[in-house]
């Protein structure tokens, strides 16, 4: 094998994968989290919902009550997501061969995967839920609602460009060398 910039970086094979499993567990773990934190909110949103039904008379047509469904609605399609791309994390097999598992790492860790698109329908319900509460100010409520989601995107973006760019271009560049 060639020798190029990692040699520089004082990061051989063995390192790396060492690292790479700390990243991975962690992530796991973050994955987790906030599944567990989706279902608590999910089961306090329908929880909710019950109880406005029972307390206010049954009325399941209400501005409240059809913003309580979509919200319940977007975040059980974004608990689906995380699920779906936490088994990413999960389902990690080293012992599959270093050029395998190198090409999975750099796919892992890549900024935008297409099957990222598919949390955007449950973002979308949530937004619609959140400003239904407020009927009155709804396109107020969508600014502030994207405007947020926005903010989270920029920071997840400056989070992965610090965090996990160096996984995966090392990844690329260790899948380069071994391609030499």
């Amino acid at each position: 094998m060639k020798t190029n910039k990692l040699e520089n970086n004082n990061l051989n094979l063995p390192e790396f994968i060492n690292k790479l499993k700390q990243a991975d567990k962690k992530y796991m773990i973050l994955y987790e989290g906030v599944k567990i934190l989706y279902i608590i909110i999910i089961t306090s949103f329908f929880v909710g919902g019950l109880t406005h039904l029972f307390f206010n008379g049954g009325n399941i047509f209400s501005k409240w009550m059809i913003g309580n469904i979509l919200n319940v609605l977007g975040m059980i399609m974004v608990f689906l997501y995380l699920n779906y791309r936490g088994k990413d994390y999960k389902n990690i097999d080293y012992s599959q061969t270093t050029y395998q598992m190198l090409k999975k790492t750099s796919e892992r860790y890549k900024l935008f995967l297409s099957k990222d698109l598919w949390v955007l329908p449950g973002i979308a319900c949530m937004s619609i839920g959140y400003s239904l509460f407020f009927y009155s100010e709804f396109w107020q409520r969508q600014l502030f609602f994207w405007s947020m989601a926005l903010v989270g995107g920029i920071v997840g973006v400056i989070y992965w460009y610090f965090k996990m760019r160096s996984i995966k271009n090392t990844a690329d560049n260790l899948i380069k060398e071994m391609e030499e």
